[in-house]
């Protein structure tokens, strides 16, 4: 071999060597790649050829009550189910199940003559349907426990508490905003493939291996939940209104103690009710609260030194010149006190103590009390409310928004803000759950909410003994007097606004009635707003007799002794008509249909009454009665009876219960 020869078998050597050891990297690089680089992907695509994970849902939680009455629970109901893969002839089997699950043909053949390793054919079916199906004996077709959500008050709760879909994920309500906690872990049941392709299932459709979600305490009270429904559907009912709203917190805890919806619905059923009956309208719907807010500007000015507590203002005889426009009053008054000014509800007295506030320190009292922003409270929707900045307010709007009107609030709010003047002066926002109760025993509370100090005690005192005065004969509410305990409370009507023509309307109105009890050491606030009332529209005649049965029976739940001497109204506060604070009406509730009027220096009849229209009778009858009810529901029995003499100071004892 000549040197030329060796020099080029050395060179095809090194070519050889370098193209080895290229290949060689590459196969490194290749290797490193796909088991390295690419092992995560490459594996769940293998995975997907032949094995496959089921998941069911998992038996969601309870929701309970303070007291551990169950509001939502879930129970195992059978449905139906198929591997496509292990049916043999789809078509003789959907033959044979179409009719017993009441279904179409070709939609139970499509779903068994497909590749899919599980379809439902139907959920959550009768136990006679499951016992049906599983007498057929048909391969591939199998029956599991769902858990299916139930509630057992119905109607009760139903917007506060929301409702699950048929996949048992919370669609609004409390179901919604704790779903993550109440849905729970599902059931993983992997399948796989064998040789020529088909699907089958490893493991078995356990229901006893679901995670079971946590349970729920919330601060509802189902008695007062129940009352506070009932009265406020009465009360609807009696003002052939459009709809109402009602609102319990606890002064100690801000505590939601019942919040009911008129219209309601049925959760059991809710997709047979459309989407505006299911709005919670307590937290979502806002209205002018008119009236109801002039105790936050007259505490707001007090606490500001804007005004002294035994100042007089005087209210123009009823008409008074601002800017354009003129405010006026429902009646012509003269020179006013702070209390008078809230007991007869003068628009004009409002609005020169908010004038003397002025718009700045109005606007930031306000927002202190809550108003303008959302409360927080664990329900869906919440709006904020409307409360523009103060640098938008002319003097109009200044002096308007002192009596209500120019600025919007959801009842919750309200609620919220009348607890500071319950609560000497401090505000906390309000909140529906006491704890969460994990499946392994562990108790979540809520984390501690912030209180601010809004009021000085003294300040939120004084107002609370004005408030006194707005449910007496002078005042506007005095058929919001709960026999035995003393109230302090303000009405509200206002008109709602025109989306159309603009404005506000001529015939539409929101009649309201805020306050709490027992004024002395304050329990509970009670916030009623009663949507487009017919006829007569005021807050003293319409919202007030619903506040005033709520109280009554929310008092009896909680167990608070009533007030020494407080047996009923004093005599002489009965007599005067209710004075109307937007027309001069005669705001007193009829008499019940058949009622009648008793002979004068008589005890009338009220049995079968309800505590509501004893109320109304009973504010009808003047002097001469100190009424006291025991128990709940109808009356049943009276002392004295019917048509005895009526001496002064007599006391009436009426005796209720549910028949």
């Amino acid at each position: 071999m000549t040197g030329h020869d060796r020099r080029r078998f050395a060179a095809r050597g090194r070519f050889l060597a370098v193209v080895l050891f290229a290949g060689l990297a590459l196969v490194v690089g290749r290797t490193v790649q796909l088991q390295v680089l690419e092992h995560d992907t490459l594996t769940a695509l293998a995975r997907g050829e032949y094995l496959s994970d089921l998941r069911l849902p998992a038996r969601r939680g309870q929701v309970y009550d303070r007291h551990g009455k169950p509001l939502a629970i879930s129970v195992d109901v059978p449905s139906v189910f198929a591997n496509p893969a292990a049916v043999v002839d789809p078509r003789t089997a959907a033959r044979r199940l179409a009719p017993v699950l009441g279904l179409d043909l070709d939609s139970v053949y499509q779903r068994l003559a497909g590749d899919r390793l599980f379809v439902w054919l139907k959920r959550q079916v009768t136990p006679e349907i499951a016992a049906q199906v599983t007498a057929l004996h048909q391969d591939g077709v199998g029956i599991t426990k769902e858990s299916r959500r139930f509630y057992p008050n119905r109607e009760v709760a139903a917007h506060l508490l929301g409702f699950v879909g048929v996949d048992g994920h919370g669609l609004e309500g409390i179901e919604r905003i704790f779903d993550p906690d109440l849905a729970g872990e599902p059931q993983v049941v992997p399948t796989v493939r064998d040789a020529r392709g088909k699907a089958v299932l490893k493991g078995s459709v356990d229901p006893e291996r679901r995670t079971d979600g946590s349970d729920l305490r919330l601060t509802l009270d189902l008695r007062v939940q129940h009352s506070t429904q009932t009265e406020l559907e009465a009360g609807v009912r009696a003002a052939h209104a459009k709809g109402g709203i009602a609102v319990v917190l606890d002064v100690g805890t801000a505590e939601v103690l019942a919040l009911a919806t008129v219209p309601a619905f049925n959760p059991n059923q809710a997709a047979q009710s459309d989407a505006q009956t299911r709005r919670n309208r307590a937290v979502t719907d806002l209205f002018e609260p008119g009236s109801s807010l002039k105790p936050i500007v007259v505490a707001a000015a007090l606490e500001a030194r804007a005004i002294e507590p035994g100042a007089t203002l005087f209210c123009e005889n009823g008409a008074m010149r601002v800017a354009d426009h003129t405010i006026r009053d429902t009646k012509p008054h003269g020179w006013l006190s702070v209390a008078d000014i809230l007991a007869k509800s003068s628009n004009i007295g409002a609005a020169k103590i908010g004038a003397n506030l002025g718009r700045d320190r109005l606007a930031a009292a306000l927002r202190t009390f809550g108003f303008g922003e959302r409360s927080g409270v664990e329900l869906p929707g919440e709006v904020a409310g409307l409360l523009r900045p103060a640098e938008t307010w002319s003097t109009v709007s200044t002096a308007t928004i002192s009596f209500g009107h120019g600025v919007a609030v959801n009842a919750l709010q309200l609620g919220a803000a009348y607890r500071v003047l319950a609560a000497d002066g401090r505000y906390l926002p309000p909140t529906l759950i006491q704890a969460v109760l994990r499946p392994d025993g562990a108790v979540e509370t809520p984390p501690v909410r912030a209180e601010r100090r809004v009021l000085a005690e003294k300040t939120a005192a004084r107002v609370t003994g004005m408030l006194e005065k707005v449910v007496s004969a002078d005042g506007t509410g005095l058929l919001a007097r709960v026999p035995g305990y003393r109230v302090a409370g303000k009405t509200g009507t206002a008109q709602k606004p025109d989306p159309v023509a603009g404005g506000y309307s001529a015939d539409r109105y929101v009649a309201v009635f805020a306050g709490y009890l027992p004024a002395e050491a304050p329990r509970v606030v009670i916030v009623v707003a009663i949507d487009e009332p017919e006829d007569v529209h005021t807050g003293g005649a319409v919202a007030a007799p619903v506040f005033a049965s709520i109280g009554l029976s929310t008092m009896r739940f909680l167990g608070v002794v009533p007030s020494e001497g407080q047996a009923g109204p004093p005599p002489a506060a009965v007599a005067p008509p209710v004075a109307a604070e937007s027309t001069l009406v005669d705001n007193r509730p009829p008499l019940p249909a058949g009622r009648k009027v008793a002979p004068p220096g008589t005890v009338p009849s009220f049995l079968g009454m309800t505590s509501r229209e004893v109320l109304g009778v009973y504010a009808q009858l003047g002097a001469g009665l100190n009424l006291e009810m025991v128990g709940s529901g109808r009356v049943v029995s009276q002392d004295p009876s019917p048509g005895a003499a009526r001496a002064g100071g007599l006391r009436l004892r009426l005796n209720l219960a549910n028949q």
